[in-house]
């Protein structure tokens, strides 16, 4: 795990702890923050799942990444110069 995914993970936690305070003492503010704590927690983790992935696909297989790098490149710069 990487950073990303243990601070994600961790913001969910805590989050859903506070939406639970909310819960218990019928506070909508603690509660809308929670659970927005939580999602963003959520997104963080799984932006770390993702980068994770990509590095392990990378050292995996250098050739195949240069090959999408490369495209993703090339069609990048032929919607830039096209206008």
């Amino acid at each position: 795990m990487f950073k990303n995914q243990i601070e994600g993970e961790t913001k969910n936690a805590v989050g859903k702890a506070q939406e639970a305070y909310g819960d218990f003492t019928d506070d909508n503010e603690h509660r809308t923050e929670g659970r927005l704590r939580s999602a963003a927690g959520q997104v963080q983790s799984q932006y770390g799942e993702v980068v994770d992935n990509a590095r392990e696909f990378t050292v995996k297989q250098p050739v195949g990444a240069l090959a999408i790098a490369a495209t993703v490149g090339f069609v990048l710069g032929a919607l830039i110069t096209r206008r």
